[in-house]
């Protein structure tokens, strides 16, 4: 299998762990909520009803996996805070052959 990460080539492991993703609704729906602007975990949480502490593992699957973007920032207070957004806004799969395939990122 092969994935194409916005036209870089990832290893087969990558290209597993993108496909087990795409099978997980909570992964779907943290991405989908993400793609237009950058959410906090709570505003993911509230969205989208997956549980705060689901929100942020999947956060930190995704963005390990390179499909999320973290950013950070301090507020007024002086507390930090992080905000989270979609690095991509498609996913096609291809079933070349009965051995083969492509998972394509963009």
């Amino acid at each position: 299998m092969q994935v194409l990460q916005q036209g870089r080539t990832l290893e087969n492991k990558d290209a597993d762990n993108i496909l087990k993703i795409m099978a997980n609704d909570q992964a779907m729906q943290i991405l989908r909520s993400t793609i237009e602007a950058p959410k906090s975990a709570y505003d993911i949480s509230s969205i989208s009803g997956i549980p705060l502490t689901q929100v942020y593992r999947w956060v930190r699957r995704l963005h390990n996996s390179g499909l999320v973007r973290v950013s950070g920032d301090t507020n007024l207070s002086g507390k930090k805070f992080f905000m989270y957004k979609s690095k991509i806004i498609s996913i096609k799969v291809t079933l070349a052959s009965a051995t083969e395939s492509l998972v394509e990122l963009s």
